[in-house]
């Protein structure tokens, strides 16, 4: 009898259509508004000649290269060029033409901001204004599509020589089944909006029991769960293991403390990804922090015994209910050692951070993403339920620093986040056990 096809790897024709599609569409797009700004070409033949020479291009990458391997840099630098050159258009029609030192200025930066570094984004801005100067000198008429295009091919021939041996990324599987990969939560959103009831609906497409906040559930249904060497949960103070296996028992408040070079790019983030789609809606200041927070956990059933399947951990803002994090927590172990994975569902796709559990002084615990071992990090997963497949690329500058401690009888935690050494953001949270006055 043949063996059954392995319907995880997607067939070679299938990827084959998908790259003819995009780089179709991409050539045509970038290529009209490039044709449109040089005289005697125009947005048509622009536009035919994009799509003849990318679609093939990107078919015989396709071709020739794995689901999850990296394009050539050519390739990239190509695509880059294409699509800053939209985003340069765009800037026309919002401040016209004549401004190429600023849309020099703009594209860097938002090159460098999309490297994840802050040295990328400095180097960003200085080829943006090295770059806008000399094409002003050579032509102060340029269109910005032209501007953009011409900016992006500089930055990132600069940049893959300057960070050549310091990638961003790790491809870790490609189109893997979940279960070999327990440091990864793999629940994708369906839809082009998570929001506050996506547990609900993860349990009607798993065909499992939902129940919202029951009295007394946790995060984690113990926090023995994650002992190993460098953790013993027996050494945490009893108001930590109460509140992760007890998380329903406390009232959430958070004050958020931005670093200035950050504050002004999340916040457009938010405001143009975040928040159209329910998730990682993190306050920008004290004034929305102030709006309270209602936790909440949703719990799925998934084989009918009563032990809960999945949790998630919902957050939102008091007086709108629309939702701050969506996150599912879970625990694995491996190698006698316990780790905490968080997921958090994206259209098609899941972001995880998987943390490793650590004592520090006498009694307060901390989970980081900073560690020696294999497991921990950020990863960015490509999630296909119905193939079972996943594909995974590990963050490599993104670092995650959570501290739970005890201070004056008041519960607290310090959570950190920073880029590439460099911190961007700490959420200062107070825990108060519902029922309770704090001392």
């Amino acid at each position: 009898m043949a063996a059954s096809p392995d319907r995880r790897r997607r067939s070679r024709s299938g990827r084959l259509r998908d790259a003819v599609i995009w780089g179709t569409l991409l050539g045509a797009a970038g290529g009209a508004v490039l044709g449109d700004a040089v005289d005697g070409v125009g947005a048509a033949a622009g536009a035919l000649i994009g799509a003849v020479l990318l679609a093939p291009a990107e078919a015989l990458i396709a071709v020739t290269h794995g689901a999850g391997a990296p394009k050539p840099l050519l390739g990239r630098i190509v695509a880059s060029a294409l699509l800053m050159a939209l985003l340069g258009w765009l800037l026309g029609l919002v401040y016209g033409s004549g401004h190429v030192l600023l849309t020099a200025i703009i594209s860097g930066a938002l090159l460098g901001l999309l490297g994840l570094r802050p040295l990328k984004l400095a180097l960003g801005v200085v080829v943006g204004a090295v770059a806008g100067l000399a094409l002003r000198a050579l032509d102060d008429s340029l269109e910005p599509a032209v501007v953009a295009a011409a900016v992006t091919v500089a930055y990132r021939v600069i940049a893959a020589a300057v960070y050549r041996n310091r990638p961003l990324v790790r491809i870790m599987a490609e189109e893997v089944p979940a279960a070999d990969l327990a440091y990864v939560v793999p629940f994708e959103a369906r839809s082009r909006y998570v929001g506050a009831d996506y547990v609900e609906q993860l349990a009607e497409v798993r065909g499992g029991s939902f129940r919202r906040n029951p009295p007394d559930v946790g995060i984690l249904a113990s926090l023995d769960a994650l002992r190993g060497p460098t953790f013993d949960p027996g050494r945490v103070h009893p108001l930590i293991r109460e509140f992760y296996e007890h998380t329903s028992r406390f009232k959430l408040s958070i004050v958020p403390e931005w670093r200035r070079w950050m504050k002004p790019p999340y916040e457009l983030f938010k405001r143009v990804v975040a928040e159209p789609l329910g998730q990682a809606a993190i306050p920008s200041n004290i004034e929305e922090a102030q709006r309270g927070m209602v936790s909440t956990i949703d719990t799925i059933d998934l084989d009918g015994d009563e032990v809960i399947d999945i949790r998630g951990w919902i957050r939102t803002f008091a007086d709108s209910g629309k939702p701050i994090y969506v996150g599912i927590y879970t625990s694995f172990r491996h190698d006698e050692r316990g780790y905490v994975s968080v997921g958090f569902p994206i259209p098609g796709s899941n972001f995880t951070a998987t943390l490793e559990p650590r004592n520090e002084g006498a009694s307060d615990l901390v989970l980081t993403s900073r560690s020696d071992l294999p497991f921990p990090g950020h990863y960015l997963s490509s999630v296909d339920s119905e193939r079972d497949a996943l594909t995974v690329i590990k963050l490599l500058s993104f670092e995650e620093r959570i501290h739970v401690f005890v201070r004056d009888g008041e519960l607290r935690t310090e959570h950190s986040f920073s880029l590439a050494g460099l911190r961007f953001l700490t959420l200062h949270y107070e825990m108060q056990r519902l029922g309770l006055t704090s001392s």
